[in-house]
């Protein structure tokens, strides 16, 4: 059974992860609004994690900074749920997602759920 609420785009980008005095890079395999996948190999151990996604563009360079957790891992990488954003992030993780999207309501939709909590 689905248990998520929030539709993940496939989407790739280098990120680094940062917890527990390590540094881990990888690369983004999917995203959605809470979370995403991230393709990489090591441990970064329990405990929140600082998360940079770095958005490649041709004028500028821009990142999306959050808080996060490792909620599942594999032999591929970790499944890492997002606990903290600030507002510049969100707004260019919601662009993201709802550009990669099939279906971009659907996604302002969960856009508007979220930030109705």
């Amino acid at each position: 059974m689905e248990k998520r609420k929030y539709q993940r785009v496939t989407f790739q980008a280098d990120a680094v992860a940062r917890g527990n005095g390590f540094e881990l890079g990888g690369k983004v395999e999917n995203l959605s609004m809470k979370g995403l996948f991230l393709k990489a190999t090591g441990d970064l151990g329990d405990g929140p994690l600082r998360l940079t996604i770095h958005l490649s563009g041709c004028s500028s360079k821009l990142s999306i900074e959050l808080v996060g957790k490792v909620v599942r891992k594999t032999d591929d990488g970790m499944a890492i749920e997002f606990l903290e954003m600030d507002l510049d992030s969100f707004i260019h993780l919601r662009n993201v997602v709802s550009y990669n999207s099939d279906d971009a309501d659907a996604i302002m939709d969960e856009y508007y759920r979220s930030i109705a909590c």
